[in-house]
């Protein structure tokens, strides 16, 4: 899926290189409002915006200045793609490594210029930026849901990446404002949050619309007539924006805590990923709601709510998203963490 809004690519990007450094909220308005349209897009849009702040945040001046160079069109930064798992393993070489290994996930490879991958050296982890001219890329995105990010298998054998195209996430970030300075989970948030609300909103806009009339066989009613859809298209719209009050809220709490130069509670980040499963528990429980209200024409792929359905689910199966939150926030609640 190719990326459609300049103004959302740039919406991480330091605004030393003319990016917009938006603040958490914002991102995650834009981040619905594409996701809301389309879900592969919308997650293309967000995580490939990542992958590219974040290194353009990091990089050291000469690798910044040799990517920023290769910029098409006069954009103020090339298309990223990347994932940041330490699959990569390194030789030593003279000014920098020789880089061999092997990433998945890669969303929006099919528009990348570059790629970043995790690898390990002799100095500890680190993230280096590869031209794609130099990556293989493998055709294993044969998935149900998010089809459209074609997030492919890549790899590379042996390539020298010298020193001033790695960087390390574990120091401040040389440029960039309080975006930057927080922890990677928190640049994440709107992002994930913002892809399975948006997801779940279109399956209602998609379901109220194909109500309208609608009559299933042996039915008593129209599906739009019938109290007991009534009751499940309301109950969704309420859990859904309780999902979402619940994102802004730690959202709005990260960015507070930014600007007044407070360190991030390892508490706030753990509810923020909380935040993020619930939203997507929430998201897989109001498409599901919607696919099974649709008929028979939802059965086929094509139809925007068996998009949405799946959707939806494999937002599930992101790193951010995982059920071991709601454990560890009960067990931090019940040592009397802060508020």
């Amino acid at each position: 899926m190719s990326a459609e809004n300049p103004s959302l690519l740039t919406m991480k990007l330091p605004r030393e290189l003319g990016g917009l450094e938006a603040d958490l909220r914002s991102q995650f308005l834009a981040t619905e409002a594409a996701s809301r349209r389309d879900g592969s897009a919308g997650w293309n849009e967000t995580f490939t915006t990542t992958s590219a702040a974040i290194a353009a945040a990091r990089l050291p001046q000469d690798g910044l200045d040799e990517v920023a160079a290769s910029a098409a069109g006069g954009a103020a930064w090339p298309p990223f793609a990347g994932t940041f798992p330490l699959s990569g393993r390194t030789a030593t070489a003279p000014n920098g490594v020789v880089l061999t290994g092997r990433w998945g996930f890669a969303s929006g490879i099919a528009d990348a210029a570059w790629v970043v991958g995790g690898c390990t050296t002799e100095s500890g982890p680190r993230w280096a930026v590869i031209p794609i001219e130099q990556v293989t890329v493998h055709d294993t995105w044969q998935v149900s849901g998010l089809e459209e990010t074609l997030s492919h298998d890549y790899s590379i054998e042996e390539v020298y990446v010298p020193r001033i195209r790695l960087f390390d996430l574990s120091t401040p970030a040389p440029r960039g404002g309080i975006l930057h300075g927080l922890p990677m989970y928190a640049l994440i948030t709107p992002d994930h949050c913002g892809v399975s609300l948006g997801i779940a909103r279109r399956a209602l806009d998609e379901i109220a619309i194909a109500a309208a009339g609608k009559d299933r066989l042996h039915s008593t009613a129209p599906l739009d007539e019938r109290p007991a859809f009534h009751r499940d298209l309301g109950q969704a719209d309420t859990k859904l924006r309780a999902a979402r009050a619940l994102v802004l809220e730690v959202l709005d709490e990260f960015w507070a805590t930014a600007v007044a130069g407070e360190p991030v509670t390892d508490f706030l980040v753990q509810r923020a990923r909380a935040a993020a499963t619930h939203a997507a528990d929430i998201a897989v429980e109001v498409a599901s709601m919607a696919y099974r209200r649709g008929g028979g024409s939802v059965l086929y792929q094509d139809h925007p709510l068996n998009q949405c359905f799946r959707d939806a689910h494999a937002a599930t199966q992101h790193v951010h998203v995982i059920d071991e939150m709601y454990e560890v926030v009960g067990t931090a609640l019940l040592g009397e963490a802060p508020d």
